[in-house]
């Protein structure tokens, strides 16, 4: 299908849909969810949709284990065949409805936005980088392993949620299989828009919500640093997690292993702890500020960190990957990979592309000591690599150890 005539077909379908929700309003299931969402709920944990089966998208993506890959002990996922791996460490599907269309910054000079690690789901196709994302595993054979796109739609016409399909999309809809296909994507795209996927209820979280609620500003609350903020911290955070905190937010000037008073470890350079306004498409707690949504902790850029290859005997015989400069045809961009949120970033390692750093500690030591002779092996691709942000950060292993206390605030789900 012609691209001219994939979007006719989409807008189409999606006009379908419109019209469905203007006449009877978008019914709801009983957890909570509309019709498409409960549809997508349906698709993304299928493991009837692999060939064979056996393999769904919560299998690398699984909810307890921050929408990553629930197998830790690998640095890269397999697939529905045993013993057939990819070369990419599985991202968190958690917090990935906030990224934009890809799109170039000409005055950062910056690509960002997109799915994957190299932004190849750029949401020009549907309208959707989720959507756009959702198009690939169920064909690649390293993942879900379907020979075509008519196998993935007979296996939703034999399911026990067919009738719902039709009744999103319209009777006869998956008797149109290229149509059909892309409806199965915008699908599972309208599920990773929902709470379930930004819950946004971390330690941090509400010690955010709880700075506003005491008239802080949204940012200063954010980044510790508002009079309200400094107030409350200290009674939500340990020591450590607050001087973790502290040392997030604030940058190093110099980068040059010597931590001067008042630096930190400019993780918020790229990890933004910024709230941003809302595009109205994604899931926005009812605490937050009317058009805002709270910190996401990414700025969805990509950058290489200076990660070696890995040695693993699953990854030894790989070639040297070049991450963003392929996908954009630009060799400046090689070696760069999406800044990952670092929401849940407790339950997601193993860590960078290649899963290189098993433990979030190693990943932290990384950051700091980078630049520091005979610390580390070599980056896989040395031309590109960020030499202003991070390398030798000059942090104590107290420092470094507060880091990661910090981080493990962003984890969903805690209870006062």
């Amino acid at each position: 299908m012609s691209r001219n005539l994939r979007t006719v077909v989409v807008f189409a379908a999606l006009v379908t849909l419109a019209l469905a929700l203007v006449l009877v309003g978008p019914s709801m299931a009983d957890d909570g969810l509309t019709d498409i969402e409960q549809l997508g709920k349906f698709l993304y944990f299928d493991e009837n949709l692999s060939e064979p089966s056996g393999q769904s998208c919560a299998s690398c993506h699984h909810p307890d284990f921050g929408f990553a890959d629930p197998d830790r002990g690998q640095p890269v996922s397999e697939g529905v065949i045993p013993g057939l791996f990819g070369t990419r460490n599985s991202p968190s599907a958690a917090y990935a409805q906030y990224a934009p269309i890809r799109d170039f910054d000409a005055e950062e000079g910056l690509w960002i936005g997109g799915q994957f690690w190299d932004s190849r789901a750029t949401g020009e196709v549907l309208g959707d980088p989720l959507a756009d994302q959702a198009l690939g595993p169920f064909l690649n054979p390293v993942e879900m392993a379907n020979p075509d796109k008519a196998t993935v739609i007979r296996d939703v016409a034999a399911s026990d949620y067919a009738d719902l399909f039709e009744q999103v999309w319209g009777p006869g809809s998956l008797g149109y299989v290229e149509a059909a296909y892309d409806q199965v994507a915008l699908s599972i795209a309208a599920f990773e828009r929902t709470e379930l996927f930004g819950q946004f209820d971390s330690k941090y979280d509400h010690f955010l919500q709880a700075c506003l609620d005491a008239g802080g500003d949204p940012d200063g609350c954010a980044m510790g640093t508002d009079p309200v903020a400094m107030g409350l911290g200290p009674k939500f955070f340990t020591k450590k997690e607050w001087h973790g905190m502290q040392l997030f937010m604030g940058e190093d000037n110099d980068n040059d292993g010597v931590l001067e008073e008042g630096e930190g470890a400019s993780c918020v350079l790229c990890h933004v702890a910024n709230f941003t306004p809302d595009p109205g498409n994604v899931h926005v707690p009812d605490w937050s500020p009317a058009g805002l949504v709270p910190p996401v902790f990414t700025d969805f850029t990509y950058d290489n960190l200076g990660v070696p290859k890995s040695d693993d005997r699953l990854l030894a015989d790989a070639p040297v990957d070049l991450g963003l400069g392929p996908v954009v045809i630009d060799p400046a961009e090689n070696g760069k990979f999406k800044v990952m949120t670092v929401r849940n970033i407790h339950l997601t390692g193993p860590y960078a592309h290649n899963g290189f750093f098993k433990q979030l500690e190693d990943i932290t030591h990384f950051y700091n000591t980078r630049d520091v002779t005979g610390m580390w092996p070599a980056p896989e691709v040395p031309e590109t690599v960020n030499f202003d942000e991070l390398g030798n950060l000059g942090l104590s292993g107290k420092d470094e150890e507060a880091l990661v206390k910090f981080m493990k605030t962003l984890t969903d789900g805690w209870i006062p």
